[in-house]
């Protein structure tokens, strides 16, 4: 069984920026590493096939530089919208891959544990579609089925994987992480330094 992970790296970041940020979020330290980095490392390579969706040169770089398994595809947009990025980097392994992982790049502290359950699940039944919970609330990264590729490829505009499973078309379970924090996702820089102190364990 063949398993990809998506990596969406083609935010705007708006908030953080809004927010007091500097420069492209993704690209921001981390406890010494660019954030984008950490999501990237975090991602099992023996279990999945990692597809970096970015629109910037310099995110691509960053995680090259870091020499992780991880293949670039790259959108000719300034700011693809959501479909298009999804679509995109899916094409990349949808000959191959029996199921999918889409990951955001902004949420780097799912555990090695969580990234390999979810892997479990599906390999213990690959009709269904799983997503990361915390406490029973769902949240991302989400693990497709093959089934659902033709209705991923098929979103338009600012459509994503959520709209593929709010149609119904396909059982969802959920899987526990081993932390609240892994679920969380960095919109701010008061989120960055959160992640940061969790990192270091304080």
């Amino acid at each position: 069984m063949e398993l990809g992970c998506v990596v969406m790296a083609c935010g705007q970041g708006k908030r953080f920026t809004a927010a007091g940020g500097d420069g492209d979020k993704l690209l921001a330290d981390l406890a010494g590493m660019p954030l984008i980095v950490h999501t990237v490392a975090s991602v099992p390579s023996d279990i999945y096939e990692v597809v970096l969706s970015v629109r910037s040169q310099w995110v691509g770089a960053a995680v090259g530089l870091a020499s992780l398994s991880a293949a670039p595809v790259y959108h000719g947009a300034a700011y693809p919208p959501r479909s298009i990025a999804l679509r995109g980097a899916l094409a990349y392994g949808i000959d191959r891959w029996d199921g999918c992982l889409f990951l955001p790049g902004d949420q780097p502290l799912v555990s090695d544990a969580s990234f390999r359950a979810l892997a479990d699940a599906f390999a213990a039944d690959p009709t269904r579609a799983y997503r990361l919970s915390w406490q029973g609330t769902p949240g991302s990264p989400v693990l497709f089925p093959r089934s659902c590729f033709s209705a991923l490829m098929a979103l338009t505009g600012s459509e994503g994987g959520g709209e593929v499973l709010r149609r119904g078309n396909v059982p969802v379970s959920l899987v526990e992480a081993r932390d609240a924090a892994e679920l969380w996702d960095i919109d701010t820089p008061e989120d960055l330094d959160r992640a940061a102190r969790y990192l270091v364990g304080e």
